[in-house]
């Protein structure tokens, strides 16, 4: 009987895949959240970017809010010892019908550089020494779901417009107007690649500091 549950077990983690990665909107972070009303209060934050909402924990009481109830958001990150903040702006997702969205601001200046992070499930076929001992690879359908995090990369100039990027290097360099050709040499100089939101934000850094 052991050895049975053993085997189904294993042919569980083989046939489906197992990520055990706790992703930042997983969980609760020390916080402070600005309300529209003028109130500022403090807890622990849980977000969803997906459904635009918050969770507020204070003490033994938890209240919720949606992004059309809230000017910002900002936590410590504790796996990066960062302080990240959220403003909630308006922007058209799906349609022309603009709605308060959250966004992250990664930098802020003559241009802003913002994000929305969401998860990436792929599913491959399973490669592990489990499969090669049972011979599970013999199978097609017995794939591995794995997740990460992944960023949509947003631009906003001193008119307030906030335009998606794709993360391709013309579209990137494009947000920049003029000052284009002098900072693709740049980007060739500190070999920066436009679809990773570290290699933008020094980007964007550089454009606000340097570039007239």
């Amino acid at each position: 009987m052991k050895l049975y549950i053993y085997f189904l077990v294993l042919f569980s983690f083989v046939a489906f895949g197992v990520n055990a990665q706790t992703f930042p909107s997983e969980l609760w972070h020390d916080g402070q959240i600005k309300l529209t009303d003028g109130s500022i209060k403090n807890g622990n934050i849980k977000y969803d970017l997906d459904r635009q909402a918050i969770q507020l924990q204070i003490g033994d009481r938890t209240e919720a809010y949606d992004a059309s109830q809230i000017i910002s958001f900002s936590f410590l990150q504790e796996s990066t010892k960062t302080r990240r903040t959220f403003y909630s702006l308006p922007y058209a997702i799906q349609n022309n019908y603009k709605r308060p969205v959250f966004f992250e601001v990664i930098v802020a200046g003559k241009m802003t550089l913002l994000a929305r992070e969401y998860v990436v499930i792929r599913n491959s076929p399973t490669t592990s020494s489990l499969n090669n001992r049972y011979r599970y690879s013999d199978y097609p359908n017995f794939r591995e779901s794995r997740s990460y995090l992944a960023h949509k990369m947003f631009f906003a100039k001193e008119d307030g417009v906030i335009r998606e990027s794709s993360g391709k290097t013309n579209d990137v360099l494009n947000q920049f107007g003029n000052a284009r050709a002098e900072l693709k040499k740049y980007v060739k100089k500190e070999r920066l690649k436009l679809d990773r939101l570290q290699d933008v934000a020094k980007l964007v850094n550089h454009f606000n500091q340097e570039v007239n």
